[in-house]
């Protein structure tokens, strides 16, 4: 006797696209045959016992371990003393959980609960095409376990870390739970959401590789250590590939600036050309979307530059200097005071003489309390010598060692080149 979800999955396969009704009872199969493989996942504060996040989890192994999102049981890492992890089963029973491992960069973690089951997914590597129907099961603000049908579209390509484009409605809850085949094959765990239907997951195979490793390795006894570790090797891997192609440069003005350092960043640009006005504006920035959530108050693995470039239309030497001054000194968006996770800035200054230009640099950097060298760094820079014609540019980096940090900055500046006129 076939099973119904696989049953429902070779319909659409023979017979084609499936009706209102057909659906509606492949999505009611679907709950009914996998809902129980749930748990819902709580970080709750241990004096008062009231729940601080909600999340969902499922069962991936015999033994009782539960895949999750790492950002959904983050609080109980950097304050274990304040918060503890439970799960609830499908019956309401709430029992405890540790930590059995993390991937902090793809936001994945495995929970321990001591408890055995044969309710439990097995994970793979599932290969569907774009279009397929996916079912996303998990806790949306505590409402109780819900089922949302929404289409694959496949990874992303433009993305540092592989993500996959989820057509479906998850809110705030729903983190850490499965999105799957209407078969019960795993595609992914949800992650996050820009609204309007708009989702993402991560992929099912970064989930297993992290399974496998609970399985094999010791548990951590320093999880914030443990952190620390993944996001130098991140950072090291990644910012290696930055400013590496010989497209990586684009012309404004008499400047030739550095742009696009990689595939996975995201550029636009805008000008002010007004025909009254003594001067034109170009603005041109570049930046990463992926980020690494550490906690609700710090994110990680952040890369931006921004160009804003001025040309004289009329205006006399001295008021262009004037005008280019206030360019410079303009504040930057970010906070520069210490906060609990990082230090304040600490900045030097200093010109830079390359190629018949005198670059104007300051480098700011500020240390992360919990993860050991570790930093934010920025650097901001602006060419001198030009009567009629400036730029202002910053670099951002932000989850970096500082050698990095050095090395990039100095590269970002060896890209700057000005045709004097």
């Amino acid at each position: 006797m076939s099973r119904p979800g696989v049953a429902l999955a070779l319909l659409v396969a023979v017979a084609g696209p499936l009706s209102a009704q057909e659906r509606d009872e492949a999505t009611a199969a679907v709950f009914s045959r996998y809902a129980d493989r749930l748990a819902k996942i709580q970080v709750v504060e241990t004096g008062s016992g009231a729940k601080s996040t909600l999340g969902t989890g499922f069962f991936v192994t015999p033994d009782g371990h539960l895949l999750t999102n790492y950002h959904v049981i983050a609080g109980a890492i950097h304050d274990a003393d304040r918060y503890r992890i439970v799960w609830v089963d499908p019956a309401g029973r709430s029992r405890p959980a540790l930590i059995g491992a993390i991937d902090v960069v793809r936001d994945l973690a495995v929970l321990e609960t001591g408890l055995g089951t044969d309710r439990y997914f097995r994970l793979g590597s599932p290969a569907i095409p774009i279009g397929t129907r996916l079912y996303s099961l998990g806790h949306p603000k505590d409402l109780g376990l819900s089922i949302v049908e929404g289409t694959y579209n496949g990874e992303l390509d433009h993305t540092l870390y592989p993500k996959i484009h989820f057509t479906g409605p998850l809110n705030s809850g729903m983190s850490g739970g499965p999105a799957l085949t209407a078969g019960g094959e795993v595609v992914g765990v949800n992650a996050a959401t820009e609204g309007n239907s708009v989702s993402f997951l991560v992929p099912i195979t970064a989930g297993g590789a992290l399974v496998r490793e609970a399985l094999s390795a010791p548990d951590s006894t320093d999880l914030v250590a443990e952190i620390g570790r993944q996001l130098i090797e991140n950072q090291d891997r990644y910012l290696a590939t930055l400013f590496q192609g010989a497209d990586s440069s684009v012309s404004i003005g008499p400047f030739e600036l550095p742009t696009q350092p990689a595939g996975f960043f995201r550029c636009w640009a805008d000008a002010d050309r007004a025909g009254d006005a003594l001067y034109e504006l170009v603005e041109h920035q570049c930046s990463t979307d992926d980020f690494i959530y550490l906690s609700p108050t710090q994110s990680s693995g952040i890369v931006s530059l921004e160009h804003r470039v001025l040309v004289s239309r009329g205006l006399n030497p001295l008021r262009f200097y004037s005008l280019y001054t206030s360019e410079f000194r303009r504040p930057v968006a970010d906070p520069l005071e210490p906060a609990d996770d990082v230090t304040g800035y600490r900045c030097r200054s200093g010109n830079v003489r390359q190629t018949g230009m005198l670059v104007r640099t300051v480098f700011c950097v500020r240390r992360y309390t919990k993860y050991a060298g570790l930093y934010d760094a920025e650097l901001k820079a602006a060419v001198l010598g030009a009567r009629d014609a400036g730029v202002v540019t910053r670099l951002k980096l932000s989850g970096v060692s500082f050698e990095n940090a050095e090395r990039l900055t100095r590269k970002y500046v060896e890209r700057i080149r000005w045709q004097s006129r």
